[in-house]
Parts: C-alpha cells; sequence; structure tokens
C-alpha cells in the first residue's frame, strides 16, 4: 500500500486524512463501506473531494430534488465518468450496481455520495439497497476492491444509518465524525494572535468554512466590532441567518420557529427540560422529544456531572448560534436598521458575560484535556465540571475538574488531579480565587474524593495579582494559565 500523501491545501485534518487514505488504498478484495459524518462548514466535502483527486475515485455531490430527478442525474454522470451514454436507470438498485460494476472495470476505487440525507429523503430505500450491495459484493465475494463512502451534514440522519437495527449496522469500515478544529488550531487557521484568535473562537468556534465566508480576520481586539459588523452583524450576510441554515440541515426539524426558541432559551440559561418548557409554556415531558431531536442533530449539548449524579446540563453546541441568540436577536431592529454601533453596545456586556466567559471556561477544561502536560500535569483522565455542596455559601461551581486516568467519574474514592478555576472578566484573579479551591477540595476530601495532589489550576484573561504570583513561586500546586498559556504563545 503506497501512503497518499496530503494535499498541502488542506489544513490540519492530518488523522483524518491518514484514516480516510488507508481505508481508500486497503487492497482487500470486496466492496467496503464508509460514513463521514459532522455539521455544516467544518470541511468534510473539501477532505473528500481532494481524497478523490488523489485516488481518481468519483465524488457525488447530492442536491434536493425528487427521486426520478436524482436517479437520472445520476444516469448523467455515471456515463459521464465511464465515458458512453447509459440508459435510464429506473431504481437505485440497478443504479448503484451498475456504477459499481462499471467505475471497478475501468480502475476507479472509490466512491464518494456527498450529503447523502437528501438521496434518502426522497429515496428512504437507499439504505437496504447499499445492504444488499455490501452483502452481494462485500469482502465475503472475492470481487474486485471498491469503497463507498457516504457522507451528510445531517447529523440525526448520519449517526443513525449504523445504529442499532439499521440496514447498514455493522456493515462500515469507518465511521468518521468530522468536528471543529482544536482552539490552537483555529488560531493557526486564522493566523491571529491569542486575544482575537479567542475572541473569534467565541463568536465562530472552530469551523474552518467560516473562513471562506467572512475573509480575514480582525487584527487585534479593537478592531473587533468592525469585523463583526462586515460579517454577523450585517443583516446582508450569509451569517447574519446563520442558525436558519444549520436547522434546515437536518430533515428532523420541520417546526423552526418552535426548535429557535429551544435554542434561543437555552442560551439565556435555562439547563433542564422543566426549565426550558416552563419558559416556553410547554410540559417538560412534551418538550422531551423536541430536545431529543436537537440532541441527535448535535444542536444542544448533555454535560454531565464529573462527579455527581445529577441530570445533564443542556448548552448550545454552536458557539455562532449562541451568539445570534444572545446578541443579534436581542437588537434585530437595530442590526436590520444597520445601527450596529448602538446594538453591539447594548450587547457588549452579554457578549462578555454569556458568550465569550462560558467558552473561555470550555477552553480551559480542553487545555486541561490537551495541554496541561505543558504545565507538568502529567495524569489527567476524564476532564468536566461539577457543583460542590456547602452550607456556608450555598454550594460552589467549579469550571476544571479532572480525574487521574485511572478514575471513572461518578465514582466515589476517586483521585481528583486538577481543581480549577476560569474567570474571563477584566479583574485579575488573586489569593481569594486560590483560597475558594482550597476550600473546594477539602469538602471533597471530607465527602470521600482523594485530594491529597490536587492542582489548582487558575485560568483569567486579565493575569494575576503580584500575590498569586508569588504563592503560585512557592507551591508547585498552584498553576497560573493566562491567555498566552491557554493558546501556547511564546
Amino acid at each position: 500500500m503506497v501512503p497518499i500523501t496530503k494535499p498541502g491545501d488542506i489544513f490540519d485534518r492530518a488523522h483524518e486524512w491518514d484514516d480516510l487514505a488507508t481505508f481508500v488504498t486497503d487492497s482487500a478484495p470486496g466492496l467496503r463501506l464508509g460514513v463521514v459524518r459532522g455539521r455544516r462548514r467544518h470541511g468534510k466535502s473539501f477532505v473528500l473531494e481532494r481524497l478523490c483527486r488523489a485516488v481518481d475515485g468519483k465524488y457525488l455531490l447530492a442536491l434536493r430534488e425528487s427521486r426520478p430527478m436524482a436517479l437520472d442525474r445520476f444516469s448523467e454522470t455515471l456515463g459521464g465518468w465511464l465515458g458512453f451514454r447509459i440508459g435510464r436507470l429506473e431504481d437505485w438498485a440497478s443504479a448503484l450496481d451498475t456504477a459499481v460494476e462499471g467505475l471497478t472495470r475501468v480502475g476507479v476505487p472509490l466512491l464518494v455520495m456527498d450529503e447523502f440525507p437528501y438521496m434518502a429523503e426522497h429515496s428512504p430505500e437507499l439504505p437496504s439497497v447499499i445492504q444488499a450491495l455490501y452483502d452481494r459484493r462485500g469482502p465475503a465475494s472475492g470481487g474486485p476492491p471498491f469503497k463507498i463512502i457516504l457522507c451528510g451534514s445531517a447529523i440525526s440522519v448520519m449517526s443513525t444509518l449504523l445504529s442499532g437495527n439499521q440496514a447498514l449496522r455493522g456493515r462500515a469500515t469507518i465511521d468518521m465524525r468530522m468536528g471543529p478544529f482544536a482552539y490552537r488550531d483555529a488560531a493557526a487557521y486564522w493566523g491571529a494572535d491569542a486575544e482575537t484568535a479567542f475572541l473569534i473562537d467565541a463568536v465562530l468556534g472552530g469551523a474552518p468554512g467560516y473562513k471562506d465566508v467572512v475573509g480575514a480576520p480582525p487584527e487585534n481586539p479593537g478592531l473587533l466590532f468592525g469585523w463583526l459588523e462586515r460579517t454577523v452583524l450585517n443583516p446582508s450576510h450569509a451569517l447574519f441567518s446563520e442558525p436558519d441554515y444549520l436547522l434546515a440541515e437536518d430533515p428532523r426539524t420541520g417546526d423552526r420557529p418552535l426548535y429557535h426558541a429551544i435554542w434561543e432559551t437555552v442560551a439565556r440559561g435555562a439547563t433542564t427540560p422543566t426549565q426550558i418548557g416552563g419558559l416556553m409554556g410547554m410540559d417538560a415531558r412534551t418538550i422531551t422529544y423536541h430536545l431529543d431531536v436537537m440532541s441527535d442533530g448535535g444542536f444542544i449539548r448533555r454535560d454531565q456531572d464529573i462527579l455527581l449524579q445529577r441530570k445533564p446540563v443542556i448548552t448550545v453546541a454552536d458557539p455562532v448560534v449562541k451568539f445570534h441568540n444572545l446578541v443579534v436577536r436581542p437588537n434585530l431592529l437595530d442590526f436590520e436598521m444597520r445601527h450596529a454601533r448602538a446594538g453591539w453596545e447594548r450587547s457588549e456586556a452579554t457578549f462578555s458575560a454569556k458568550v465569550a466567559g462560558p467558552r473561555f471556561e470550555e477552553l480551559a477544561r480542553e487545555w486541561t484535556r490537551r495541554h496541561a502536560g505543558e504545565a507538568g500535569l502529567g495524569d489527567i483522565g476524564h476532564v468536566g465540571t461539577t457543583v460542590v455542596p456547602c452550607r456556608e455559601h450555598r454550594g460552589h461551581e467549579v469550571d476544571v475538574v479532572a480525574l487521574d486516568r485511572e478514575s471513572l467519574p461518578r465514582h466515589r474514592n476517586t483521585t481528583i488531579t486538577v481543581l480549577g478555576e476560569a474567570k474571563h472578566t477584566a479583574t485579575q484573579r488573586g489569593l481569594s480565587d486560590l483560597k475558594r479551591l482550597e476550600h473546594v477540595a477539602a469538602l471533597l476530601g471530607e465527602r470521600g474524593w482523594k485530594t491529597v495532589g490536587t492542582v489548582y489550576a487558575l485560568f483569567s484573561r486579565s493575569g494575576f495579582t503580584d500575590a498569586l504570583r508569588a504563592a503560585a513561586v512557592d507551591d508547585h500546586r498552584i498553576t497560573l494559565v493566562g491567555l498566552r498559556e491557554l493558546y501556547g504563545a511564546s
């Protein structure tokens, strides 16, 4: 097997490319299937198009069209690939069988069917057709090697293709979820310094496709408003209605106003079905179905407490959606009337507290998972958050909790390696923040968790007081992480 060099215009994605290249170049006999899924603008199509070029494969982008139109277009496209006209194909069984037969004969090793959910919407028999094709032409057939990759942005559709009793269950060799860039990779992709990269991340997250839409990033944080005014706050810009496009990708989110209302309610702080339903005037049991749809589609997240058995906390998954619901929608009239400055000034405090602040906490947890070794923290297992009951202070929300590698979440007598506080405020963190973490560690120790060697990590956008820095010099259990350290800037 000859390795395929990743094209120079693909940023990052080294592991994804290697996995796909290994799958496609496997010379084992028979048909093999792969699934690639991920949200809109995460670069799936970009990577798969270049994979096809590298191996002389064929790439088919499905459209929203009727079944007869899709079959006719498939027949015409296949004829173009093979170099001769193909008669009308009446069904997908004959269409795909003809495609595999014809493409293998001319030495084409790969067929990518992108936006597969569009095809499955008008032809729900397609997974079963592909199952039958695989059973007939799969590895046991001993036939020539051939690969089919199904790709799509509708996560709820793509994630169920291989689940439970579905037709393709157990038949795919690769099931890849292509997510956004990690935050440091996103900073390198945008070519931005740590502070600017963080603000871009707080607005757009790590989806690489946004760069083509918004162009050059702001050169420094002071230019953020001008960049926002030209892009996400501009009613003529595509990103002004990005949540609509995201919902439209999923065929299960038919009642768009309802799902927008759920998004807005969650973005504003509702975290349980009871809270969400109450604010929307709906029963919690009724809203559960819609929350499941949004969770399956990757529109919301359910985050579990890492230490205690509690109901999961529901949050908005996409930074751009949270930004839209907390900044754009409340000031929609201002932005539509091109009074962007007034709308933004009214929203700056909300952006800092409810968009940038929570995102900073997420990146603190990501730093702990991926980069804590830079600060000498080696024994890092599961990372999450918790709420610690306290009679004296009515409880403590802890932004970062890391267990050692041998410990499992929600088990007593496990070892806590890191307790962390993350603040994206203009105030420097000081000794009072350290004392709070020490108090939390004492409470957890009294209740059975092992905290003897726990490291106290303080994450701050605005730096640390001299007293706290001096304490960190004297005590190796104190780790201070500013924006530059968070981003690995020298």
